[in-house]
């Protein structure tokens, strides 16, 4: 109820005419600082967005006049559409009838939202749409008469005003570094927002020391997740370059580091492996953040705060998830993994959903859509829907063992240990000279409490859907045919080897059938299930 009165005291205080009479007093027309946006958007999409068609997550909304009309669309789409996110697709189309495009709607936003309100003037969605419109000025402001440029300087010095009075009830969260980004863009941006680089600056390390863990890797220990985060750094570090600002010692590190750790995740040399909530990033994305983070540290074996194993030998990329799962978007996909030989991938995870989906969305964090392991498809750890995990969540240990050419991974898991009174155990040996991936999965029973009576383990390996599978007639082995012809076998300690259908979600915006192997047994404890991957030679 207090937060409800707090909510109702802030809305009726930033709605008073006087407030906006102070933002709108205080607000300067004049930009003195022109960033530049460093990566290039996807044209096609900027072309159908420029022909009346906009698409966040799977949700295509047509327009008529101008964008902004009212429409039935989900809340997280107007967020996107708020945010300006799409403006780097717009201005990747590269044509006048383009630029046009985007300052007439963009005259349009000016007209109905230079007023605080509370959806398009939220602390997440406004610090997006400065860094974003700042970012691409060269596109669509230069070329424009004094009057749009006069308009527009004085709404986004008026946007950044409010942000600047908001910032510090901002919540932590995986957006804040977008809070970070804008007060420093826009105070070099603005002569009358340059008291506020500091605060800028300050805001940074913080989130340099909270968001990025000791290894390099972001707190929600995503792949694409890092990507953006990296990506950001990256951003304003040009911005500070560019303006000729001394570039503080903790950026300058944290980017090396978190390179390091974003090549950790690259596999079959051409994209990231799927681990958490996953966003498609384009080979070309990947390789220019990586060319420009200029990094000379050697990509790792272990991330050891993060928990994550990388075997990388002989073409072979395996990588496994060892660590305990974040509170904040929870995925149930303790000690999955995926491997890569050439440049195909072979074991996957299904990927997250580009639609905003709450069943789709609580399938694919599931443990039965990770390569991995659960008892009753039950998962592993407790996940919720746009919100965080407060309940059960696995605990995990792991060690590696190397020698010569051979790796072990010993892991273990207690996700289900209160519910069934079970641990899951996960033994890895690769032979990166025969090319040999042999695992052994188990359930020990340390606790006689428990909650539920256990009766089927699960084990599933996801296969990637360009590689076709074949199981022979007794059931004991399957073929994988990969799309250059080679072929992996899989053979299994248990008599019965399934082959089911499912769906992936690991390429851009397509949802794809796939296959995966089902080893489904009623649970015995301590029996040990032993399996193998190899290259048939």
């Amino acid at each position: 109820m207090n937060q409800l009165f707090k909510k109702i005291r802030v809305s009726l205080y930033y709605k008073n005419p006087f407030y906006d009479f102070l933002l709108e007093k205080n607000s300067s027309k004049e930009i003195i600082f022109f960033p530049e946006n460093l990566w290039t958007g996807d044209s096609e999409n900027g072309k159908r967005i420029v022909e009346g068609f906009i698409n966040f997550n799977g949700e295509l909304v047509k327009f008529k006049d101008h964008i902004w009309e009212k429409n039935n669309a989900t809340k997280f789409w107007n967020e996107q559409l708020h945010s300006f996110s799409w403006i780097k697709d717009v201005r990747a189309v590269g044509t006048n009838k383009a630029r046009i495009f985007l300052r007439n709607n963009m005259k349009e936003w000016l007209k109905k939202f230079r007023k605080w309100d509370s959806f398009s003037w939220k602390a997440d969605i406004l610090s997006k749409r400065i860094c974003f419109l700042l970012s691409n000025l060269s596109f669509f402001y230069n070329t424009a008469d004094d009057e749009f440029q006069k308009t527009f300087s004085k709404s986004i010095n008026k946007q950044s005003n409010h942000l600047m009075n908001i910032q510090k009830n901002v919540g932590d969260s995986s957006t804040k570094i977008y809070l970070a980004k804008s007060m420093i863009i826009s105070s070099l941006c603005f002569k009358n927002l340059r008291n506020k680089f500091g605060s800028g600056i300050s805001i940074l390390k913080k989130i340099l020391d909270s968001d990025v863990l000791e290894d390099g890797m972001h707190y929600l220990r995503s792949p694409s997740e890092h990507f953006f985060f990296l990506q950001s750094l990256i951003d304003i570090k040009s911005f500070l370059g560019i303006s000729k600002n001394k570039i503080p010692q903790e950026l300058n590190n944290k980017i090396s580091v978190m390179c390091a750790a974003l090549k950790f995740f690259k596999i079959s040399n051409r994209e990231l492996s799927i681990f958490n909530k996953y966003n498609f990033v384009e080979e070309q994305e990947l390789n220019e953040v990586i060319k420009r983070s200029n990094s000379k540290i050697k990509v790792p074996q272990s991330l050891k705060h993060s928990s994550f194993e990388r075997i990388s030998d002989n073409r072979l990329i395996f990588i496994m998830d060892c660590g305990r799962p974040t509170k904040e978007k929870t995925n149930a996909g303790s000690l999955s993994f995926e491997f890569s030989h050439g440049n195909e991938k072979i074991v996957v995870n299904s990927g997250s959903p580009f639609i905003n989906n709450k069943e789709l969305n609580e399938a694919m964090r599931s443990t039965a859509a990770h390569s991995t392991v659960n008892i009753d498809d039950i998962n592993s750890s407790d996940i919720f829907f746009n919100k965080n995990t407060t309940t059960r969540i696995a605990e995990v240990w792991s060690e590696r063992l190397q020698q010569k050419n051979s790796v072990w991974i010993n892991s273990a898991h207690s996700g289900y240990k209160n519910f069934f009174g079970m641990v899951h155990n996960r033994k890895i040996h690769i032979d990166t000279e025969k090319l040999e991936i042999r695992g052994q999965d188990y359930f020990s029973k340390p606790t006689k409490s428990y909650e539920k009576i256990p009766k089927k383990i699960n084990i599933r390996f996801h296969i990637h859907p360009d590689i076709k599978l074949n199981a022979t007639t007794s059931k004991k082995k399957v073929v994988l045919k990969l799309k250059n012809n080679l072929g992996w076998e899989f053979i299994c300690s248990e008599p019965r080897i399934e082959i089911k259908e499912g769906i992936y979600l690991g390429t851009k915006k397509m949802i794809q059938k796939n296959n995966h192997i089902l080893i489904s047994q009623n649970i015995i404890p301590d029996k040990k299930i032993k399996w193998l991957f190899r290259l048939i030679k």
